[in-house]
């Protein structure tokens, strides 16, 4: 993180994120919280194993995420 700076950090695993930010209600998509700085998105995990995200919302999801942190700066988006 300290060098290279990425301005997004990305998490996959919603049950792991809760556990490790300890924030036990997040749900996919952008988070208040940062990691050095950047700012941090939830998205489902793409393990096959993981039948709560269909490969279609899955893609919707990474692309949502990609349109997002394209044009936006770190930071909590209230705009989107």
């Amino acid at each position: 993180m300290r060098i290279h700076r990425p301005r997004w950090v990305a998490v996959f695993g919603v049950s792991a994120y809760r556990v490790a930010f300890g924030q036990p209600r997040a749900e996919v998509g952008q988070q208040q919280d940062t990691l050095g700085g950047a700012g941090v998105w939830l998205l489902p995990s793409p393990s096959g194993a993981n039948g709560s995200y269909p490969l279609v919302e899955l893609v919707d999801k990474l692309r949502e995420f990609y349109a997002a942190v394209g044009q936006a700066k770190p930071g909590l988006m209230t705009d989107l």
